[in-house]
């Protein structure tokens, strides 16, 4: 009686005697150790899956954290370059006018005012100035060619015999540099043709 209500699914309970029948299903212990084992592994599996994936998404969004801090941090560091260029090329270009002033004064003084103390005073600190504008990546425009409209600004002609055409004769205020990049042009005095070197370039022409 026992085993029929084994089988029909309900508990199982003690006979007379105080001894309880448990249906066999046929499964050995080591069986269900196993069973249990196989399980307890797939489990552990599908935990170190889980933890292997969230370790990646860990990984990309650390990873793209650091490229978006490199980015901000060279954008930063370029606005600041940026900055202090725009600062320092206002502040040059304020300063050549005093720089023009020196150069007006050395180019006008007699042979005795360059030779005594004050002469030998502003020629020191015009160049102390010009060492100065060189600590700072500012240079000159070259002016010992031919007049060059990229860098060059004409404000002045003269026919000059023999001269070549369109060669500078004069400089009348210096251009600067910064870093390589045209600050300010140099105002120049250029060469023309004089009426008769016009009139054998015509008959050349025309020959």
């Amino acid at each position: 009686m026992s085993d029929e209500r084994g089988r029909g699914g309900r508990r199982p309970e003690p006979d007379e005697t105080g001894r309880l029948d448990v249906e066999d299903d046929g499964q050995t212990l080591e069986a269900v150790l196993e069973e249990e084992e196989r399980s307890a592994i797939a489990a552990a599996e599908e935990k170190l899956k889980a933890a292997q994936t969230n370790l990646e998404e860990l990984k990309d969004r650390h990873l793209r954290k650091l490229a978006e801090f490199e980015n901000m941090r060279k954008r930063a560091e370029r606005e600041k370059n940026e900055y202090f260029r725009h600062a320092l090329a206002n502040f040059l270009l304020d300063l050549f006018p005093i720089s023009d002033g020196f150069d007006r004064a050395l180019a006008h003084a007699s042979e005795a005012d360059l030779e005594d103390d004050f002469g030998q005073g502003v020629a020191m600190i015009r160049r102390q100035l010009d060492e100065l504008l060189k600590k700072y990546g500012v240079s000159e425009v070259d002016t010992s060619g031919a007049f060059d409209p990229n860098v060059h600004e004409a404000v002045a002609t003269e026919r000059a015999a023999g001269a070549p055409k369109d060669s500078i004769l004069e400089v009348l205020r210096k251009g600067y540099f910064l870093n390589e990049k045209l600050l300010r042009p140099a105002l120049v005095k250029v060469a023309v043709p004089t009426d008769d070197e016009r009139r054998r370039e015509t008959e050349d022409e025309e020959a």
